[in-house]
């Protein structure tokens, strides 16, 4: 089963995300192919996965670069996993506000008082949308919506409450204040950073995610404090990978079935087929696979004894 290209996508074989390819197939006078329909299927929606302990762990990436860094989503809804992480990867320079940029399906920026976006930028995870206030000294996170399938996550609301942006790795200098907001001194925050959870000491951000200059091995954390009371950030699951996407299928000269599916990369998967579409009968049709792109393009050898066939991708744990 070759797998000319790949990359990015999700399927677990534990608590499955399926998804499901049916192909219906008549063979009269020579080979013929009739696509019926394509099927999505989710059979759990929930986050799953331990929580990582590490880059390796997480399962969600986007960008391209040798820096890796990560950001928590913290809603603080009574809801478990209290808190999702992303990872990041990049070169040169890139800041807090890029990263979550990057990782959002879609980040709307507004000016104070506007119901009206002036700039939007859409990012890797569709199931994740942001909302911005520009002001004069950066940029103020509104709210966080994570939808996946029917389940929504949300926080909001300024009035009772607000997104706490917390950090760790780098090298800044800031200004202490008192609890009157007086200066007092000068001081210096300076850490390496980890590419492990273990390692990471949460530091309150003294400046916004456009200021925020990230390192390799850091980390960012938005933890949502209700009535304005801070939560500590919990140790985070890893956002789940989207599920396989079958783009395109096509019938070659060779009379092979090619199929193109949109995948994660690093993860492994493995196609399955059936002569019905049933719980139990699948069995591997070639190797298992690692995704290495966006795409991953399969090729399946028809068999004209076989009245259809049945195909779904799975993402093996």
């Amino acid at each position: 089963m070759p797998a000319s290209r790949a990359v990015r996508s999700g399927h677990r074989r534990n608590r499955t995300l399926v998804q499901k390819l049916l192909l219906g197939r008549k063979f009269p006078a020579g080979v013929c192919c009739f696509l019926h329909f394509l099927i999505c299927a989710v059979a759990d929606a929930e986050t799953t996965g331990l929580a990582p302990l590490g880059f390796d762990q997480i399962q969600f990436w986007t960008g391209s670069g040798t820096n890796r860094a990560a950001v928590v989503i913290q809603w603080n809804d009574g809801r478990t996993p209290s808190s999702l992480v992303w990872g990041y990867r990049w070169n040169n320079t890139a800041t807090g506000f890029d990263m979550l940029r990057a990782i959002t399906g879609c980040s709307a920026i507004h000016y104070p008082g506007s119901t009206t976006n002036h700039a939007v930028f859409l990012g890797a995870d569709p199931r994740l949308m942001a909302s911005w206030t520009q002001f004069d000294f950066g940029n103020a996170l509104d709210s966080v919506v994570f939808q996946q399938g029917t389940d929504s996550r949300d926080q909001n609301d300024w009035k009772n409450g607000f997104w706490e942006y917390s950090l760790f790795g780098g090298q800044f200098s800031y200004d202490v204040l008192d609890e009157n907001w007086n200066y007092v001194e000068t001081a210096t925050y300076n850490q390496a950073g980890s590419f492990f959870y273990s390692g990471v000491t949460w530091f309150t951000a003294p400046f916004g995610a456009s200021d925020r200059i990230l390192i390799n091995g850091s980390w960012d954390a938005w933890s949502f404090a209700a009535d304005f009371v801070s939560v500590p950030v919990a140790t985070p699951e890893s956002a789940p990978p989207l599920p396989p996407v079958a783009k395109s299928i096509r019938i070659l000269p060779s009379s092979e079935l090619e199929i193109v599916f949109q995948t994660t990369p690093s993860l492994a998967y493995q196609l399955e087929s059936n002569t019905a579409l049933q719980t139990l009968g699948w069995i591997p049709c070639g190797e298992a696979f690692t995704a290495i792109g966006v795409e991953t393009v399969l090729t399946v050898a028809i068999r004209p004894q076989d009245p259809k066939g049945f195909y779904r991708l799975h993402l093996l744990p």
